[in-house]
């Protein structure tokens, strides 16, 4: 291979510019199987969606030193803001969402933006605080 060899890809890579979080509390006590249950339900769905490249990827996370406020874990879903916005208003996951609130104290799906638009984000941050004084 020379440097004027040039490599062509099929495919574009996967850029991620967003993040689903979706966390949950404390299992109500007496709901253990149906919390497992659904964790596992929600493992498989993901998994699903990433076959399907509806997302880029997913992992599950759970604090090992007890919870953190009312949150004793969460799933970091990865993918493109676009569909990750039209994931959260799917049926089959509004459904499964209100399962889990079924089975744990709390459940909440939270928004995050990652690369480019987290740095657009900043700066939306800081022009909006200049105009209101806060920065000068």
């Amino acid at each position: 291979m020379t440097d004027d060899d040039v490599i062509e890809f099929d495919t574009e890579p996967t850029h991620v510019d967003g993040a689903l979080m979706i966390s949950f509390g404390p299992v109500i006590p007496g709901r253990e199987a149906l919390a497992v249950e659904l964790f596992t339900a929600l493992s498989r769905y993901l998994g699903r969606l990433l076959a399907d490249e509806d997302i880029a990827g997913f992992r599950p996370y759970f604090f090992a030193d007890g919870p953190m406020n009312d949150v004793i874990g969460y799933f970091l879903v990865e993918g493109h803001r676009e569909d990750l916005d039209r994931l959260r208003r799917q049926e089959s996951f509004v459904e499964l969402m209100l399962r889990i609130g079924a089975a744990t104290q709390t459940v909440a799906t939270h928004t995050l933006v990652a690369g480019t638009s987290a740095g657009r984000l900043v700066n939306l941050y800081a022009q909006i605080r200049r105009e209101l004084g806060f920065i000068t």
